[in-house]
């Protein structure tokens, strides 16, 4: 729209379109580093914890990209407990995530479960650095491997990913496989990357294998002794 501004030396003067400032939009890392500041002003500070429910709640709209890393990050460091927690969580999200749900839920009994904040705060400072060099390399590029059909394939494969967490919580060793693959495919459908999405099928399978190998082991050893 042209504007006009009056001078000292005579008529208005004229002018061309005003710019337009937009911002860029933030980056995976930076909407999880604000969601970990803002939770440290609840309630939940005062009994240094916070729950799953209070976590989805704050990610609104960001839905299960956004979740995938949330609970895929805890995975990637040595925290016993931890992966049954997270395997549970992400075995109900997987499940929405096929049937087509756009926005994350849980019951209450699972959004009331507590999370230690120093141990999550933790293993978000550590896993932090690792987010944001994946996120160096996404952009939105092969829109087929990110639409609703790739979307319930992933679902299935973090399905699989979950139950090995449940099944075979052994931290970090066992662990971390998954929790890599689902943060790459988190961030896959929250920057609408198909190259990472495809990365993330490659990454489960290969976590799928170490899983299923380590479960396998940990049984034969088992029925040898009993």
């Amino acid at each position: 729209m042209e504007t006009c501004r009056a001078t000292p030396y005579g008529p208005a003067e004229f002018r061309g379109p005003e710019p337009i400032v937009t911002s860029a939009p933030e980056k995976t890392s930076q909407i999880i580093s604000s969601l970990m500041s803002a939770q440290a002003s609840t309630h939940s500070e005062i009994l240094s914890t916070i729950t799953i429910g209070d976590l989805l709640a704050a990610l609104r709209n960001r839905a299960f990209g956004l979740s995938l890393i949330l609970f895929g990050l805890p995975n990637l460091l040595p925290i016993p407990g931890l992966p049954i927690i997270t395997g549970l969580v992400l075995v109900l999200l997987a499940l929405q995530i096929v049937v087509g749900r756009d926005v994350p839920w849980l019951p209450d009994r699972i959004a009331r479960t507590a999370l230690p904040r120093e141990k999550l705060t933790a293993v978000m400072n550590r896993t932090m650095p690792l987010l944001t060099k994946l996120e160096t390399l996404t952009r939105p590029r092969l829109g087929l491997a990110a639409g609703p059909t790739a979307r319930r394939a992933v679902g299935v494969a973090v399905l699989v990913l979950a139950v090995l967490l449940v099944l075979v919580p052994i931290p970090w060793i066992g662990s971390m496989p998954q929790g890599l693959a689902l943060c790459v495919f988190g961030l896959g459908l929250t920057e609408r990357d198909g190259v990472l999405v495809v990365c993330g099928f490659i990454l489960a399978a290969i976590a799928t294998a170490i899983g299923a190998g380590i479960g396998y082991t940990v049984f034969a050893g088992a029925q040898a002794i009993f």
